[in-house]
């Protein structure tokens, strides 16, 4: 006797349920890894800008506006495209124009910071954590007293004091897009509620509620309440977009003078924090 032979629709079906749990795991699979590997490129890149930053800065007076736009130019391979252009930066020429549409757009007159479009963050934050903001009045009144406290020297070498204001030290804050479908809220809320992951262990993401919401949406609402950034992306990403801050610092020797002057000099984005 020939064994017992399973019937062709049970066969079907056992693929066909086989196929509906395996086939969602790998697109998600393949989707995070692209969005990885994207965020990867993103921070190498804001690591670079914040490198462009304080090279601009320690040779243009500690300017915020030249720095941010060195910043700019060096984040540009990442930026998505604007509405009614492309995005592509494969040639100089593509990598100009798009730079040029941003710039116009988050670094245009009367927009200091650089916003980003339609949203609550800036595409960009520079920002000057050595000397600290909290310095400079002293330090130009001591420093710059023999050019009526309007620069200070970078070779000056009289004490400690005035040697460690002359190492510039720029963060860079790149409030980067991830733009992979269905990754992009995974991510998302695994960077915002990171901190949190450990009060949902054991939990299916697809289907368990907390407090009566879904585990992303809990992580979300608990990242938000880390700072006021943090409360920023949680609103874009309720809106759809979401937004992940990649943050790098620089440190460089002056090799011109420091100016206080608002527009020109580090006063306008120097900080204590």
């Amino acid at each position: 006797m020939h064994p017992t032979r399973r019937p062709k629709s049970s066969q079907s079906g056992q693929v066909a349920v086989e196929t509906a749990l395996v086939v969602p795991m790998m697109i998600f699979l393949v989707l995070g890894i692209i969005q990885l590997g994207m965020v990867h490129h993103a921070r190498l890149m804001t690591e670079y800008g914040a490198y462009r930053a304080v090279r601009a800065g320690i040779v243009n007076h500690g300017d915020c506006g030249i720095m941010e736009r060195a910043a700019l130019v060096a984040l540009t391979p990442t930026l998505g495209p604007l509405k009614g252009m492309s995005g592509r930066v494969d040639t100089i020429e593509q990598a100009v124009n798009l730079n040029e549409a941003y710039a116009l757009v988050v670094l245009g007159p009367g927009a200091p910071p650089p916003f980003y479009p339609a949203g609550p963050l800036p595409l960009l934050r520079v920002q000057v954590v050595n000397p600290r903001a909290s310095q400079l009045i002293s330090l130009f009144n001591t420093y710059g007293s023999h050019m009526r406290g309007q620069e200070i020297d970078y070779d000056d070498i009289r004490d400690d004091q005035v040697i460690g204001a002359n190492l510039l030290s720029v963060r860079l804050t790149y409030f980067y897009e991830l733009r992979i479908p269905f990754a992009n809220w995974q991510l998302h809320s695994f960077y915002m509620g990171r901190e949190y992951l450990d009060e949902l262990r054991g939990i299916q993401f697809e289907n368990k509620r907390v407090g009566g919401q879904s585990a992303t949406r809990y992580l979300e609402r608990r990242g938000a309440e880390r700072s006021e950034d943090h409360k920023s992306a949680a609103s874009l990403a309720e809106s759809g977009r979401y937004v992940m801050p990649l943050v790098a610092t620089w440190s460089m020797r002056m090799q011109s003078n420091y100016l206080n002057n608002p527009r020109h000099g580090p006063g306008r984005c120097a900080t204590d924090n």
